[in-house]
């Protein structure tokens, strides 16, 4: 299980662009934030700071092989400690404000596994 949390007090002054979750009926974010939330405050480079955090959860946009993705801000580094990830876990965020950086979704990474369950995968 996923260990990043919503806002913290540091991250309710922060200003961005708020986002909503676009998820599919399963759920592979391994319970990750998209998972408990449906709304989100974007930031990073280039993202217009027009609202405050107010205690939504913060994902950092950031550029990822030529689009974008987002990330947890909770987690300085996005590193959860003894966990592979951050990966992406199905879920998109979007927005109809014109001001969204790109023209598509954004897949969001948020999924953790443990190394054992995650180096399965290549077994």
């Amino acid at each position: 299980m996923n260990t990043i949390s919503p806002a913290t007090t540091r991250e309710s002054k922060m200003k961005g662009m708020l986002v909503s979750v676009l998820r599919s009926a399963t759920d592979c974010s391994n319970g990750g934030v998209t998972s408990t939330h449906s709304e989100f405050l974007l930031v990073g480079p280039g993202i217009p700071e027009i609202f405050e955090a107010r205690n939504l959860p913060v994902l950092r946009c950031e550029p990822w092989y030529g689009h974008y993705r987002a990330v947890a801000e909770s987690k300085p580094g996005w590193i959860v400690e003894n966990l592979a990830g951050p990966m992406f876990g199905g879920n998109f965020i979007w927005t109809s404000d014109s001001r969204f950086p790109g023209k598509h979704p954004i897949p969001v990474h948020d999924r953790f596994e443990t190394w054992t369950a995650y180096n399965a995968n290549f077994d």
